[in-house]
């Protein structure tokens, strides 16, 4: 009986280690996909040289570290001194057309980064 017991609590701690090295394997894919996305975002960003003294908002793109909240995920964008500046380049005003480098990194960058995010989890998980 003991042997039983033995087997089950083996099998049991190696689908919790497959479990972690799964988890682990999902945190380095989003931190490298929201890396590329960044890289991506700060290549698609507009740059004025005529702003001054103020922050660009090219100079200011960042990706947050992977967390988890029922699903994993990390966030990519500016920081908090230029993201209220963000819509009037992307959206645009009554005297500025609205120059879309946000909806068009998407586009440019989905495919690449799901690849990206695959190859690495693939790499870790030895698939």
């Amino acid at each position: 009986m003991a042997l039983e017991a033995n087997g089950i609590e083996e099998t049991y701690k190696a689908i919790e280690k497959k479990a972690r090295q799964n988890v682990k394997a999902e945190k380095a894919a989003v931190h490298a996909g929201a890396k590329l996305m960044a890289d991506g975002l700060e290549k698609n960003t507009p740059f004025d040289s005529d702003s001054g003294n103020k922050k660009h908002l090219k100079s200011d793109v960042f990706y947050s570290k992977p967390r988890e909240d029922g699903e994993i995920y990390s966030t990519v964008g500016y920081g908090k001194e230029t993201a209220y500046r963000l819509h009037f380049t992307n959206f645009g005003t009554i005297k500025q057309r609205p120059q879309s480098f946000i909806e068009r990194t998407i586009n440019e960058y989905e495919q690449l980064v799901l690849s990206k995010m695959q190859s690495v989890y693939r790499g870790l998980l030895g698939l």
